[in-house]
């Protein structure tokens, strides 16, 4: 009792158990046979079986938390970084800065990755520089249209219709010669950020600055139906936002600055233009100094914003205080027509029939002029000249100037083919 089978062992004499034998023949061979009690020897067999097992479990273990260990490794210091790399690289395809990450945080994760991504990290890092230093030069709507077409800039200009502005600084040579350069880079800095933010806010793309002039278009690269409108909504603002810039101006002990702007709606060559090594995107054309020309042309009327008839004319319906100022030629060329110049008036009014009576007495007396009605046209220009004296205490340039040049006129008038200008009048006199 108590004997399990497995501890006895069956001994026969002779052994035949490496012989290939009967069992008839065992049987007849066999002298003699013993059953001996081998407790310790099954028992030691037990304990190896078990000791094998639990070193195979403890092997296969050891691998699965080594192998989870180096696929956490691999998932942190390498799949991952190439993951977020691949995004940062669809962002910059898109020209999404805003979503890459800056170089600081890129710092901050270098010393968890591998060496490899590392080198391919700092190298996409220089390649983030060159792409915004690259915007910095030419404007970011079309830096993103070439990312987006994935093909290499080439010169080619199209013609289409768009809307040009450009601004300068009014006494800006006065201004530079009273400041230090320091001062003044700081100044055109401030300046060109705040109105470059406007343009930009409202469609237009910045096409470059010139000394302290800035010259725009909208309704290019990217077409936009309503260009007219936020060139002269963008003018307005502008404007709001000089208001901050000098008040900055006071706190920093620099010259106040204001500015002049001139905007014209016409067809150009736009594109990229240049030769095959160095290109910039710009326009070209008859039309494309015409905003120039108005820009100018404040000087003579003592205005901020001065707009061409065609601009006037594709603004549509609108909420604008605009009025006709004079007949003038803005197209150099031979044999073309004069057109009317119209003032985009900066206020807000807060009797707005009161300012829409000034506009339809001005636009009725400009009309009146053109017409060599010069009598009923000085009258209507002297209540112009008064309503706007009580509206802004202050003298009203264009109504004034018309005043002085109907009384010229009364007193000398034009030949019967006038075309309303100043400057033709002038000619005729031979003066």
């Amino acid at each position: 009792t108590g004997v399990r089978q497995s501890d006895l062992l069956l001994l026969r004499v002779p052994d035949f158990s490496d012989a290939e034998v009967s069992q008839e023949q065992l049987e007849l061979g066999t002298t003699a046979v013993a059953v001996l009690y081998d407790r310790v020897h099954s028992t030691v067999e037990a304990w190896m079986s078990l000791l094998t097992t639990s070193a195979v479990i403890f092997i296969i273990l050891s691998g699965i938390v080594l192998l989870t260990r180096d696929l956490t490794f691999l998932s942190h210091h390498l799949l991952r970084p190439l993951r977020d790399l691949a995004d940062e690289m669809e962002s910059i395809a898109q020209l999404q800065l805003a979503g890459v990450s800056n170089t600081e945080e890129e710092e901050v994760g270098e010393e968890a990755e591998t060496s490899e991504v590392l080198l391919i990290r700092r190298t996409f890092g220089n390649m983030k520089k060159a792409v915004r230093s690259w915007g910095k030069y030419v404007p970011w709507p079309v830096v993103q249209l070439l990312l987006r077409a994935g093909d290499e800039a080439k010169l080619e200009v199209k013609e289409r219709e768009v809307t040009m502005f450009f601004s300068d600084i009014a006494n800006f040579t006065t201004i530079v010669e009273s400041i230090e350069p320091a001062s003044c880079l700081l100044l055109l800095s401030r300046y060109f950020n705040a109105m470059s933010k406007v343009i930009e806010d409202h469609g237009g793309v910045v096409l470059e600055f010139i000394g302290d002039a800035i010259q725009c278009i909208y309704g290019a690269p990217l077409h936009n139906e309503s260009h007219p409108i936020y060139a002269v909504e963008a003018a307005l603002r502008m404007l709001n936002a000089l208001r901050r810039i000098k008040e900055w101006c006071q706190e920093q002990g620099l010259p106040e600055v204001s500015i002049r702007c001139g905007i014209h709606t016409g067809r150009v060559l736009v594109g990229n233009m240049g030769f095959h090594s160095r290109m910039k995107y710009g326009i070209v054309g008859e039309e494309s100094t015409i905003a120039g020309r108005l820009e100018e042309l404040n000087k003579t009327y003592k205005t901020k914003i001065l707009i061409s008839e065609s601009t006037h004319n594709n603004l549509g319906p609108h909420e604008y205080f605009i009025r006709p100022v004079d007949f003038v030629h803005l197209r150099q060329v031979q044999g073309a027509s004069s057109e009317l110049v119209y003032e985009v008036i900066p206020m807000k009014a807060k009797r707005p029939s009161v300012v829409n009576r000034i506009i339809s007495l001005h636009a009725e007396a400009m009309y009146e002029y053109r017409r060599l009605e010069f009598a009923n046209a000085v009258r209507k220009f002297e209540q112009v000249n008064s309503i706007l004296a009580d509206v802004t205490d202050g003298d009203d340039v264009p109504s004034s100037l018309m005043i002085k040049r109907c009384g010229t006129l009364m007193g000398v008038p034009p030949p019967t083919e006038w075309d309303g200008t100043w400057d033709s009048y002038v000619d005729s006199l031979g003066v």
